[in-house]
């Protein structure tokens, strides 16, 4: 009803009007003593022979610096050697110490870390926890998921391994876990694929439905 004097009454601005939500959808607030806890999580633990496959890596790398640094210092003529030890005695014993102690701590780096990794397979998503000073837990919900690769180096099937690489739907990066069984990783790649394929056919048969009514009302 107009106002006196035919002036129109107050009306609502558009931009401030609440969509109103579809039918039957209720979103309650959820209170934080009732979310879950990322503690309760039973962690399933790499496999055990992950920790020393890292380390005969490590060991492996750690000959191929040591024998490229000899070949560089070898590499170098006798006087130019001699010049340098005069004039920087401290430069060859700091550079040897350096490269030892980075040898010894990429072989010990196994033993500290591989305990701190883990991951769950739920009914709806991966996790995968990973991190010593900074840690980080990483979730994969299988409706996000494109598909699943497998894949393993030499001394990874030395030792029985396998790692399962997950690539997001619509392109990007994939996020691979390592130090896993050869049997457990493939066990979870045809559960996963299960999943992603389980959660398209309901996409796949409402799409063919609404094409079928689209045609019946034509």
């Amino acid at each position: 009803m107009a106002a006196e004097g035919g002036d129109p009454g107050p009306r609502e601005d558009p931009a401030l009007v609440e969509p109103e939500a579809p039918a039957g959808f209720f979103n309650a607030e959820m209170p934080l003593d009732a979310l879950p806890g990322v503690e309760t999580v039973d962690w399933m633990p790499l496999h055990p022979r992950f920790a020393r496959r890292l380390q005969v890596g490590a060991v492996l790398r750690s000959v191929a610096y040591v024998a490229g640094g000899a070949a560089f210092q070898m590499a170098i003529s006798p006087r130019n050697r001699a010049l340098i030890s005069e004039s920087l005695p401290w430069l060859a014993p700091f550079l040897w110490t350096a490269l030892g102690v980075f040898c010894v701590w990429s072989v010990l780096w196994p033993l500290i870390a591989v305990p701190r990794r883990g991951y769950v397979v739920r009914e709806k998503d991966l996790l995968y926890k990973s991190g010593v000073l900074w840690r980080s837990v990483k979730a994969f919900p299988f409706n996000r998921v494109q598909h699943t690769k497998l894949h393993s180096t030499p001394l990874d099937r030395r030792f029985g391994l396998s790692s399962l690489s997950v690539f997001p739907a619509g392109g990007g990066l994939g996020n691979r876990i390592r130090g896993l069984g050869r049997e457990t990783a493939e066990r979870m790649r045809v559960y996963i694929s299960e999943r992603i394929e389980s959660a398209a056919s309901p996409a796949t048969a409402s799409d063919e439905h609404a094409e079928a009514n689209g045609n019946a009302g034509r």
